[in-house]
C-alpha cells in the first residue's frame, strides 16, 4: 500500500515525465515503429476489405489512415501540386454527382471526404516513416494478397470452377494486386525462388482468372521490369507456350479462343435497334460495354463542359432504359467515363493528374541520377501502370477511387524532379562522362 500512496502522490510531479516518455514513444524510433505497425494492419485491412467488398473493414482501415492527420502534421508544408491534382480529380469524380440529384451529390461527397482524408493521412505521416517501413508494408501487402488469391483458387476448385475465378465476392482486384506486388518485390523474391519460375506460375494464374486486366498488367511489367533482356525473352516465350498448351488441350474449355473472337468482333457498323434484340445483354461485356460507350459518346457530344456529372450516364441510363435486360450498365474505363460524367473540364484534370503522377514515377525510376535499378525503385512506377491498365475496362468504384489516390499520394512522395539537372546530365561532354565513370 505504502508503494502505491507513493505513485498517486507523486502522480502530479511525474506527469510531466510520463507525458515526454509517452510522446517520445511516438514520435521516436520505438514510437515511429509502433505508429508504422498500426498503418501497416491499416494497409492490411483496407486490402482485405477491397478484395472482398467488405465496406464496414475498409471505413475502419481508411479511418486508421486518416489518424496520419494529427501524426504526420508537422509535413503539412510538404502537400504539393501532384498530391492536390490526385483530390481534384477524386472529387470530380465523385463530388460533381450534386449534378444529378441531391441525394447523390450527399452520399459521393461522403465517399470522397472519407477516402480523401485515409489519403491525407496517409501521405503527411509516410514522412515519418523510413525506407524500411515501406518495403515492411509492401511485404505483408504481399503475403496477405498471397493468402487470398489461395482462398479464391481453392473456392473455385471446390464448387468445380477450373477457369474464370471471378465468383468470390467479386475479387478479381487481387489478380492485379498480385502481379504488381511480384515485379515490385522481384529482387527480394529472388533470394528464395527462381523469379522465372515464380512469373509462369503466377502467368498460369492470371490466364485460369480470366481477368483481361491482370494479363494486361502483366505483359507491361514484364516489359519494365528490372531483369535482363533474356529473362524478359524467357517470361515471354515460356507464357506463350503455356498459353498455346492450354488453347490446344482445351484445359480452359474454349475461354482463350472465345476471348479472341470477341476481340475481332466489330458494332461500328450495328444499329442501336440491334443490342435491344440481344438475350441477357447484361452478361456479354463486350457487347455491352460497346452499348454503353456509344450512349456514353452521344451525351459527351451535348454536354462537352461540364459533363453530367459523377454517375451521370447510371442515372440517365436507368431513366432511358430502367433495369431491363441490364441495360442501365454504368460506364465502364476511365477514357468512357471522364468525357461523359466530367466534359472538357474533368478531362483536362484527368490528363493533368497522368502527366504529374506519369512524370514523377518514371523519373524516379529511369532518370534520377541516384537511381540504382532495384526493383523497389520502380514499384511506384508499376503501381501507375497497375493504375492504367485497371482503369482503363473497370467501373469506377470505391476500389478504383483508392487506386488512384493511392498512386496520386506515392507519386506526391517522390523526390521532386528537375528537369534542368536532366537536360545538363543528358548533355554534358561524352569526355565528361567517361571521366565521372572511371
Amino acid at each position: 500500500m505504502s508503494g502505491t500512496k507513493e505513485l498517486f502522490r507523486g502522480r502530479r510531479q511525474d506527469t510531466p515525465l510520463l507525458r515526454r516518455r509517452f510522446g517520445s514513444n511516438l514520435r521516436g524510433s520505438d514510437g515511429s515503429a509502433r505508429w508504422s505497425e498500426l498503418y501497416v494492419a491499416a494497409l492490411v485491412l483496407l486490402i482485405v476489405a477491397l478484395c472482398y467488398k467488405m465496406f464496414a473493414a475498409g471505413l475502419l482501415a481508411l479511418a486508421l489512415l486518416a489518424t496520419g492527420v494529427w501524426a504526420g502534421r508537422a509535413h503539412l508544408n510538404k502537400i504539393n501540386a501532384t498530391f492536390l491534382l490526385t483530390l481534384i480529380y477524386l472529387a470530380d469524380a465523385t463530388v460533381t454527382a450534386f449534378m444529378v440529384s441531391t441525394g447523390e451529390g450527399v452520399i459521393r461527397t461522403a465517399q470522397f471526404i472519407i477516402v480523401a482524408s485515409g489519403l491525407t493521412g496517409a501521405y503527411l505521416y509516410s514522412w515519418n516513416l523510413e525506407k524500411k517501413a515501406f518495403e515492411t508494408a509492401l511485404v505483408w501487402s504481399a503475403l496477405v494478397s498471397a493468402a487470398i488469391i489461395i482462398h479464391v483458387i481453392v473456392y473455385h476448385l471446390f464448387t468445380g470452377r477450373l477457369v474464370v475465378w471471378k465468383y468470390l465476392e467479386d475479387t478479381k482486384l487481387v489478380f492485379s494486386l498480385v502481379v504488381f506486388l511480384c515485379f515490385s518485390l522481384r529482387d527480394q523474391i529472388s533470394r528464395y525462388l527462381p523469379f522465372l519460375g515464380v512469373a509462369v506460375v503466377l502467368f498460369f494464374i492470371v490466364l485460369a482468372s480470366g481477368e483481361r486486366k491482370a494479363l494486361l498488367l502483366f505483359v507491361a511489367l514484364v516489359a519494365f521490369a528490372n531483369v535482363s533482356l533474356r529473362w524478359k525473352a524467357a517470361i515471354f516465350a515460356a507464357g506463350a507456350c503455356l498459353v498455346g498448351f492450354i488453347a490446344l488441350s482445351g484445359l480452359d474449355d474454349g475461354l482463350l479462343a472465345r476471348k479472341v473472337e470477341a476481340t475481332s468482333v466489330s458494332y461500328d457498323s450495328v444499329s442501336d435497334r440491334f443490342f435491344m434484340t440481344v438475350e441477357n445483354i447484361g452478361d456479354q461485356s463486350d457487347v455491352i460495354r460497346e452499348f454503353v460507350n456509344r450512349n456514353a459518346w452521344r451525351l459527351f457530344e451535348e454536354h462537352r463542359w461540364l459533363g453530367l456529372g459523377a454517375t451521370g450516364y447510371w442515372s440517365w441510363a436507368r431513366e432511358t432504359f430502367g433495369a431491363y435486360g441490364g441495360m442501365a450498365m454504368n460506364v465502364h474505363g476511365e477514357i468512357n467515363r471522364v468525357p461523359v460524367e466530367g466534359g472538357i473540364v474533368g478531362i483536362i484534370i484527368a490528363c493533368a493528374y497522368l502527366i504529374a503522377v506519369g512524370w514523377r514515377t518514371a523519373h524516379f525510376a529511369f532518370l534520377r541520377p541516384a537511381r540504382t535499378g532495384s526493383s523497389l525503385e520502380r514499384a511506384p512506377f508499376m503501381l501507375f501502370l497497375f493504375v492504367l491498365c485497371y482503369a482503363y475496362a473497370e467501373a469506377f468504384d470505391t476500389a478504383l477511387l483508392i487506386l488512384i489516390g493511392l498512386c496520386g499520394v506515392v507519386a506526391a512522395r517522390l523526390p521532386p524532379p528537375s528537369p534542368h539537372e536532366i537536360v545538363r546530365r543528358s548533355y554534358r561532354p561524352v569526355s565528361r562522362r567517361v571521366r565521372e565513370s572511371l
